[in-house]
């Protein structure tokens, strides 16, 4: 008989799966920025090569990045549609999070309670839902690895078996996206943790945090070279236009964490990162703290999308959130108000469903609207069929994918930005066409 813990698991799991996928198909198509990767995962499954070197985005150039998420598309496409396989897949393993946050919690908490309940709510944090939904993001897949080696990490001390899941994963993370170098940032602010509490060091997990810190940055060079000696240091911030920049990296604050993140977390995350800084020492804690204030340098310094850490933080400080709430369950059962437990946990539980669970259907269905529509696809399909192959069509910087992947045409410009050397003047001339009045300015 399974035991009643897997069955709530299960349970969450098509809870949140099945809201996704209602959501992702109530649009026939994506999001503009999700054809992207569209692209990608055709290019691959016809060549079984990604598109480096492309013809058509910006009129010719070639792209820098790691293909090890649409190569995974790619293979499920061959005995999928590409439809069907964007939707379904980066859903599924965004889903999987539940499962991975109610491991992580069990080690922090044990306590199976408060473990399911993080785990529900790790379906529901605004901003992973979102951003994930009907883009064919790679995070979605990035991020559940991504606390897969945390819970690695966690478990190398008990059982020398995790060594050898944390070295695949930290190489198929490697190999999948460059927000790894937070995972670094984060490994080696934890050692500092541990040196500075002077705890015990695992010998297999300095090695290892070692072991990923050169893998990464050797990675990582090697791909991203030639973006380093064109854009020098500017290309932490992807060589993005000034007059975009504060749109991708915005300023960091209390009102843009609780709308994607959610009070409770946040509430309870600050306070447990006090607690744990002044008051008591838990090596696992100081794990989830490396991360949250990893994070935070990198927000406020806008070094990362606002978006892009914020999902970063929503998962960090639903599992702080987590201790910290089977610790007021145990305060609560030494007063003479743990009659009143029910009513405690019953409150906790509305106040996220408020702050949560309603934001997150409510920022997603407006989300949805924005995706592309059936006319906008019927009309660079018509612009496939009804334009010589040679032409170079100028659309919106929102558009720009989606003239290279549905009317296969040469753009303007798009969002990737690297090894552009002109992007600033791009974005200035088509700004130009679109707002001008004057014909002979738009047409010099």
């Amino acid at each position: 008989m399974l035991k009643k813990e897997y069955i709530w698991l299960a349970l969450i799991f098509s809870l949140v799966l099945g809201m996704r996928l209602y959501f992702a198909f109530q649009a026939p198509y994506f999001s503009e920025d999700a054809y992207f990767n569209i692209r990608q995962v055709e290019h691959i499954r016809e060549t079984g090569l990604p598109l480096f070197k492309d013809d058509l985005s910006y009129s010719g150039r070639n792209f820098l990045f790691q293909p090890f998420f649409q190569y995974i598309l790619a293979f499920f496409n061959l005995f999928m549609p590409l439809n069907l396989v964007c939707k379904l897949l980066p859903n599924i393993f965004a889903s999987c999070l539940i499962f991975i946050v109610y491991l992580i919690a069990k080690e922090i908490t044990k306590s199976q309670g408060a473990a399911l309940f993080s785990s529900f709510i790790s379906g529901f944090i605004p901003i992973f839902f979102t951003e994930t939904v009907n883009s064919v993001s790679v995070f979605s897949l990035v991020i559940p690895l991504m606390f897969f080696l945390i819970y690695f990490l966690i478990k190398i001390n008990k059982d020398a078996k995790y060594i050898n899941h944390f070295v695949v994963s930290i190489i198929i993370i490697a190999l999948m996206h460059a927000s790894a170098f937070l995972l670094i940032m984060a490994f080696l602010l934890y050692v500092l943790f541990v040196r500075i509490e002077h705890l015990k060091q695992n010998r297999s997990e300095l090695e290892l945090i070692i072991f990923s810190t050169i893998l990464v940055t050797w990675l990582n060079f090697i791909i991203y070279k030639n973006a380093f000696l064109a854009h020098g240091q500017f290309v932490i911030w992807q060589n993005i236009p000034k007059e975009l920049l504060g749109q991708y990296f915005s300023q960091l604050s209390i009102l843009n964490a609780l709308f994607y993140i959610g009070i409770i977390p946040i509430i309870s995350g600050i306070y447990l990162i006090y607690k744990y800084i002044f008051k008591k020492k838990n090596r696992k804690i100081y794990l989830l703290m490396a991360f949250a204030l990893s994070g935070l340098f990198l927000l406020w310094f806008k070094l990362i999308p606002l978006k892009t850490g914020f999902i970063f933080f929503g998962v960090i400080f639903v599992l702080l959130f987590s201790k910290a709430y089977s610790d007021f369950l145990l305060f609560v059962d030494k007063t003479k108000f743990s009659k009143y437990k029910r009513i405690f946990i019953a409150v906790i539980f509305l106040i996220f469903i408020l702050n949560s669970v309603i934001p997150t259907i409510s920022y997603t269905t407006s989300i949805i609207k924005e995706a592309a529509s059936k006319n906008e696809i019927d009309s660079f399909l018509w612009l496939k069929n009804n334009s010589d192959e040679k032409d170079v069509v100028l659309a919106s910087l929102d558009e720009g994918y989606i003239v290279n992947a549905v009317a296969e045409r040469k753009n303007v410009i798009d969002k990737n930005f690297l090894l552009i050397k002109d992007a600033e003047q791009r974005l200035e001339d088509v700004k130009k066409i679109y707002t001008t009045s004057y014909e002979t300015e738009a047409i010099p």
